[in-house]
């Protein structure tokens, strides 16, 4: 299916939809408007190895919608918080979407406690 020629509404509703098939989630990952890819990060049945992907991704809210997806891995939380406390501006929303997880290792959540303690508060 060649996503390149939908319209922006289409693609959205097709990101959003738990019901698009993988290979599709893949691609509009790499949308060039950062709401489609937000929502393929948002979507649970998006394949963990977009989400890995995502992980970087130049929006927060992209980023955002990963660490609060219901299928993401302890693994893919850890790579997201190095890569956010890498930044310069770290997202407060992320670092607290993170701490939020339940699937974020112990460990990481002393991380967090250590070095933004006052996010949490």
């Amino acid at each position: 299916m060649n996503l390149k020629y939908r319209t922006f509404n289409k693609r959205v509703r097709l990101s959003e939809d738990t019901n698009t098939p993988a290979g599709i989630l893949r691609d509009l990952a790499k949308d060039e408007d950062y709401s489609v890819r937000y929502c393929v990060a948002k979507n649970p049945n998006t394949h963990i190895d977009v989400l890995r992907d995502l992980v970087k991704d130049e929006s927060w809210g992209v980023r955002q919608a990963v660490a609060r997806n219901p299928k993401v891995s302890s693994t893919i939380l850890v790579m997201l918080f190095e890569y956010e406390k890498s930044l310069k501006d770290p997202s407060w929303s992320i670092i607290m979407g993170l701490y939020e997880n339940k699937k974020l290792p112990e460990f990481a959540k002393r991380v967090i406690e250590t070095l933004f303690g006052e996010v949490l508060s």
